[in-house]
């Protein structure tokens, strides 16, 4: 048998009554659901507090925190259903693998992605996640967070995946200022061995890094000229899909 907790059974309670009802008093909710008043009491002050719901004329309705994050998965969802298309373009054009990145809480995650149609390749997982500090999309991601919010994120000893992983904090600090001027990222085998990698950003109106697109490439498989040519289209379809973003957030 499935065990429940009884307290959250009641607050998935008051927010399906409130989803339907748009907006209720106290009294409507105790009533209507059969609940203790006390007990709805204290859930509705706690929910009010965390701005999962909103208490307005005396009637409660569903908060700011929910829209902000369905905007934001809405907003995910409309850069993954943007980018995709310039991703299979990248890949058959130099038969390589490229994937759409995004800063999710403390990781990166991958939310698209296109492999290359060669047998030897760079594989990514759907749904990959990797380290803040080691990786190109990573570093790219984090360039322009504040050094405070660096601080939370980051541990004081950084993990070591290659012998090319930045594990000093304030090392890989000076690298994150020089990506987030130059606006490029490369990743010198440091995730993963024999692997290198090229990002570059997605950018908002206010040109504030969103997403980046990401070329990961075995170490001896990409001569110069291709990975210049590689870095002038990623810019480009960063550019396009930027544009694009921007047109449907006016």
């Amino acid at each position: 048998m499935e065990s429940k907790i009884p307290i959250f059974d009641k607050i998935d309670q008051i927010f399906n009554y409130l989803y339907y009802n748009y907006s209720a008093k106290q009294s409507d909710i105790s009533r209507d659901l059969n609940l203790p008043k006390s007990t709805v009491n204290r859930i509705l002050k706690v929910l009010v507090d965390y701005k999962y719901l909103i208490l307005e004329d005396k009637k409660y309705r569903i908060g700011e925190k929910f829209y902000f994050l369905s905007s934001k998965y809405e907003k995910y969802n409309l850069i993954k259903n943007i980018a995709y298309p310039y991703l299979e373009d990248l890949s058959l054009k130099f038969k390589e693998t490229f994937k759409l990145s995004i800063l999710d809480n403390d990781k990166i995650r991958t939310i698209a992605k296109v492999e290359s149609s060669d047998a030897i390749k760079v594989a990514v997982p759907d749904n990959a996640i990797f380290p803040l500090h080691a990786g190109a999309a990573s570093k790219l991601l984090i360039c322009q967070l504040s050094d405070s919010k660096l601080n939370k994120l980051l541990d004081e000893n950084l993990p070591k995946y290659t012998k090319n992983t930045i594990t000093d904090k304030e090392e890989l600090k000076k690298e994150l200022m020089t990506i987030n001027i130059k606006k490029i990222s490369f990743d010198n085998m440091e995730h993963s061995k024999n692997v290198k990698a090229v990002a570059l950003p997605i950018l908002d109106k206010r040109n504030r890094i969103i997403a980046a697109i990401s070329c990961p490439f075995f170490s001896d498989d990409i001569e110069i000229q291709k990975n210049e040519e590689i870095i002038n289209d990623i810019k480009k379809v960063c550019s396009e899909i930027s544009k694009r973003l921007n047109y449907f957030n006016k």
